[in-house]
C-alpha cells in the first residue's frame, strides 16, 4: 500500500514537472524566427517573449501560499495546467504580435502556481530522508518536458511557426493524468500559514534564483538568434539543440542523488559553474561543436540548480511552510527572468552592441561572480538562526 502510494506520488510529480518544463521550452525553437518575421517590433521586443511570463510567474508565485489554504494541491495543479495550455495554444490561431505577447504573459500564471507545487507536495508526503530522488524526479520531469517540447516544437516549426504553439496541448494531457494519479487533501489550515516562518537560508537561496534566473535567460533568449545568424537557417536545429540542453537536464535529475552525495554542500556553487563553462564554451569553440557544449552545459546548470534549491527548501522550513517558501523562491527567479532582457541587453551594448555573442560574455561574467559568491556562501560554518 505504501510502496503504490509513494508510486503515485511520484507519478504525479513526474506529470507535473514534464508540463511545467513547457516553461523552460518557452518559444526558444521559433525564437529566431520570430525575430525576423517581426522586424519592426525589434530583437529586444521578440525576446521579451520568452521572458515575459516571469511577470506573471511572480504573481503565481506570490499566490500559491494563500491558495493552498483556499484548495487543494491538486486542484491548483489542475488549474495551473488549463491556464497554460489555453494561453500556449493562442498564437497558433493569430498572428498579431500583441495578441502573442498577451498570450505569453497570461501564461506566467500558469506557471507561477505550477512552480512551488511539486516540492510541497514532495515534502507533504514524504519524510526528509527519502526527499532527494523525488526531487530529482522532479528535475526528470521537467527535463524530459522540455526535450519533448523543444523536438516536438522544433519539428511543427518546419510547417510555419504557428505550428510550433500546439506543443501546449501537452498541458491539457497532464491536466487528465494529474486527476488520475494525484491524492485529493485537504486546504492548509489558514492559521498554519499565517504562521508559518521562512529563514535565512531561503532569502539567501531567493537572491541566487534571481541571479542564476536573469544569467541563464541568456542561453534561452540568444541561442535561436544564434544559430540562425552564424550556423544555420533550418529552425528544427534550434529545436534539436535545446533538446540536447534538456537531455542533459534529464540525465542530472536521474543522478541527483549520487550528485548531491559526491558533491554535499558544494552542489549549489556546482551547478552555477557549469554554466559559466558553457557560455565559455558556446565563445570559444566554433561551430555547433561549441554549441551542444554549451547546451549541455546550461541545461546541467539549471537542472541542478532547481534540485538542489529544492531540496534545500525542503529541509529548511517547517512543512507548513514550504509553499511559501517555494513561492518566495520562484518569485525571485521570476523576477530574474523578467528583467533578464534589459539587464542582459543594456550590458551587451557596453560592449559593442546587442548581439547573442555580447550576452553571452555578460552571462559568463555574470555566472562567474555568482560562483564565487555562492562558494563563499557555502563555505561559512552554519549559524542557527
Amino acid at each position: 500500500m505504501i510502496k503504490n502510494k509513494k508510486k503515485m506520488i511520484g507519478a504525479s510529480v513526474l506529470i507535473a514537472a514534464f508540463a511545467y518544463g513547457l516553461n523552460i521550452t518557452g518559444i526558444s525553437p521559433v525564437l529566431g524566427l520570430l525575430n525576423e518575421k517581426y522586424t519592426s517590433y525589434g530583437t529586444s521586443m521578440v525576446q521579451l517573449l520568452q521572458t515575459i511570463p516571469y511577470l506573471l510567474i511572480i504573481v503565481g508565485s506570490l499566490n500559491v501560499g494563500w491558495l493552498t489554504t483556499k484548495i487543494s494541491k491538486k486542484r491548483i495543479e489542475l488549474l495551473a495546467m488549463g491556464i497554460i495550455g489555453m494561453c500556449g495554444i493562442i498564437p497558433f490561431f493569430t498572428e498579431s504580435f500583441p495578441a502573442i505577447m498577451i498570450s505569453r504573459f497570461l501564461i506566467g500564471y500558469g506557471f507561477g502556481l505550477m512552480g512551488p507545487m511539486n516540492t510541497a507536495i514532495v515534502t507533504e508526503f514524504l519524510p526528509a530522508e527519502e526527499m532527494a530522488p523525488y526531487l530529482g524526479l522532479n528535475v526528470v520531469g521537467m527535463g524530459i518536458g522540455t526535450m519533448v517540447g523543444n523536438l516536438i516544437g522544433g519539428f511543427l516549426a518546419g510547417f510555419g511557426y504557428r505550428y510550433f504553439f500546439l506543443v501546449y496541448v501537452i498541458a491539457f494531457i497532464g491536466m487528465i493524468g494529474i486527476r488520475l494519479v494525484l491524492t485529493e487533501t485537504a486546504p492548509v489550515a489558514a492559521e498554519s500559514y499565517s504562521n508559518a516562518k521562512l529563514n535565512n537560508m531561503i532569502f539567501i537561496l531567493a537572491f541566487v534564483s534571481l541571479m542564476h534566473s536573469l544569467f541563464i535567460n541568456a542561453y534561452n533568449t540568444n541561442i535561436g538568434i544564434y544559430i540562425l545568424k552564424n550556423i544555420t537557417e533550418n529552425p528544427s536545429a534550434t529545436g534539436v539543440v535545446t533538446a540536447f540542453n534538456a537531455a542533459f537536464a534529464l540525465m542530472v535529475g536521474l543522478l541527483f542523488g549520487r550528485i548531491f552525495g559526491l558533491l554535499k554542500r558544494f552542489t549549489l556553487p556546482f551547478s552555477v559553474l557549469a554554466a559559466v563553462a558553457g557560455y565559455g564554451a558556446v565563445l570559444l569553440i566554433p561551430g555547433m561543436a561549441g554549441v551542444y557544449t554549451a547546451s549541455a552545459l546550461c541545461g546541467i546548470s539549471l537542472s541542478c540548480f532547481m534540485a538542489i534549491s529544492s531540496y534545500l527548501i525542503s529541509v529548511s522550513v517547517e512543512q507548513e511552510a514550504v509553499a511559501k517558501a517555494a513561492g518566495v523562491f520562484s518569485i525571485a527567479g521570476g523576477i530574474g527572468g523578467l528583467i533578464a532582457p534589459v539587464v542582459l541587453g543594456n550590458s551587451a551594448r557596453v560592449l559593442g552592441g546587442n548581439s547573442a555573442e555580447n550576452q553571452f560574455i555578460v552571462a559568463l561574467l555574470g555566472m562567474l561572480v555568482l560562483t564565487i559568491i555562492v562558494t563563499i556562501i557555502t563555505m561559512k560554518p552554519k549559524k542557527e538562526d
